[in-house]
């Protein structure tokens, strides 16, 4: 006699599973994903965007007096990113480079307000991402903050051989965030001897 092993049986209809996140509309190509809050960045975006990749700098760091000197230990241009912490994930809204001394610029930043007020960490929204439901009438328009507190809070940074290639490098990382719809910047980069 044969043995045979057990089978499983199904009446042929099949399992239909509903994702349980709702369609959001990605906050850089604005194409429809499921998402956890109405901000939400889609993968490919995550992707493309991340972070630290394109940046090729070194943090995040807090952005205050102590962290920026025990980072930086030498007088030297580079570049910077500011912006905020929302989780794990270093949002950059400001992109800015120093073509003398990359620490005192970046200590100039130090409780300084974002120059636009556009744009701010998710948690710091005066209307509440994490809140379900529909917003309040009085509720801000999503690109703006709506917060008292507005000082970028981490910066990341890099080195450069000189203001040319930290020039250059701006105009990267100035691009790769979208640029003045994408970041805080109130202009493109300018060339030191423009």
């Amino acid at each position: 006699m044969k043995h045979s092993e057990p089978r499983d049986f199904t009446d042929g209809r099949s399992e239909i599973v509903q994702d349980p996140s709702p369609l959001v509309c990605c906050f850089w190509c604005e194409r429809l994903h499921p998402g956890e809050h109405p901000l939400a960045v889609c993968p490919s975006c995550a992707a493309r965007y991340s972070s630290m990749l394109s940046l090729e700098m070194s943090g995040s760091y807090p952005l205050n007096d102590e962290a920026i000197d025990e980072a930086l230990t030498r007088k030297s241009p580079g570049n910077y990113a500011l912006g905020y912490m929302d989780g794990e994930t270093f949002n950059v809204f400001y992109v800015g480079r120093s073509d003398t001394d990359l620490r005192k610029r970046l200590h100039g930043w130090v409780g300084m307000p974002s120059p636009t007020g556009n744009h701010g960490s998710f948690a710091k929204a005066s209307w509440g991402v994490h809140r379900r439901g529909q917003l309040p009438v009085d509720a801000p328009a999503l690109a703006r903050v709506g917060s008292s507190e507005s000082s970028y809070t981490r910066f990341a940074y890099s080195y450069a051989r000189s203001a040319e290639d930290a020039y250059a490098k701006e105009w990267r990382n100035y691009d790769a965030f979208g640029g003045r719809n994408g970041l805080d910047n109130e202009t493109r980069p300018i060339s030191a001897s423009a």
